[in-house]
């Protein structure tokens, strides 16, 4: 979470506006109560006025340190594919005299690292995703390490990754980490394995999912992967087609830049 003074009083102001606005119904209504109206509008002013004021405490704590960063990073990284500027605000932020919390949470870690993998920036990748797991609760501790783990098969990194995807499923894991453990088994870890044909599935599958619908990143990264999977099964043809959207499509990653580089050797 980063908090800043500013953002701290944003959130005050608006609880005790709640506060001060329930203070004023109750008063209002004890005093035409004791004029003998009997109508509680007022008093159910007062009790929602009273209840914002908490939301506002703990859910514009949430909103100001962490949900507007998030929404912010998705809109760069995952929808207009500017991962640079995302890092850039991130570092900025990070680095503001502002700021008086300044713990990251796990979503904007793994945005992050996302960022830096769009920028084929290897080091800072696997040192946001280490951070990542090290800020981790010991709830969410799987599912980071599951996230090193699917970096590691998708940069070839194979030993390392399989050992922390067997280290993690000896665990009891949630709903969220058995989704990731099943989606790593059919893409970075197929694809690390050369068994194509199971990547190839997935993809594909993914890429005719109607809900929840693949984002532009979504749809930037099966396309070069199904590239990547038809130019080692040597079809040429289809490989250049996906290329090609991610040459069109690669917004200002590195993906864009590769497909170029692919469809110049693949003629």
């Amino acid at each position: 979470m980063f908090l800043t003074e500013k953002s701290r009083r944003k959130i005050l102001i608006k609880a005790l506006c709640s506060f001060f606005l329930g203070v004023f119904s109750f008063a209002f209504w004890v005093f035409f109560r004791a004029l003998g109206d009997t109508d509680n509008t007022l008093l159910v002013i007062g009790m929602i006025a009273f209840f914002l004021c908490l939301l506002e405490v703990f859910l514009g704590r949430y909103s100001e340190g962490k949900g507007k960063l998030i929404n912010h990073g998705n809109k760069l990284v995952r929808n207009e594919l500017k991962p640079a500027e995302f890092i850039k605000h991130y570092e900025l932020l990070k680095k503001s005299d502002d700021l008086i919390v300044g713990k990251p949470s796990m979503e904007v870690l793994h945005l992050v690292a996302v960022a830096y993998d769009l920028l084929d920036d290897r080091e800072n990748v696997f040192s946001t995703v280490d951070e990542m797991i090290a800020s981790a609760s010991d709830k969410k501790k799987n599912f980071a390490k599951l996230i090193k783990s699917s970096f590691l098969f998708s940069c070839g990194r194979t030993y390392e990754a399989e050992s922390i995807f067997v280290e993690v499923q000896k665990q009891k894991l949630d709903f969220a980490c058995i989704s990731l453990v099943d989606a790593i088994l059919k893409s970075d870890r197929a694809m690390a394995m050369g068994d194509y044909r199971t990547a190839e599935a997935h993809f594909l599958k993914m890429l005719e999912r109607s809900f929840p619908k693949l984002d532009n990143l979504g749809r930037l990264i099966v396309n070069y992967k199904l590239g990547e999977i038809y130019e080692k099964l040597e079809d040429i043809e289809k490989a250049t087609s996906y290329y090609r959207y991610c040459a069109s499509n690669g917004g200002e990653t590195t993906i864009k830049i590769s497909a170029i580089e692919k469809l110049q050797l693949l003629k």
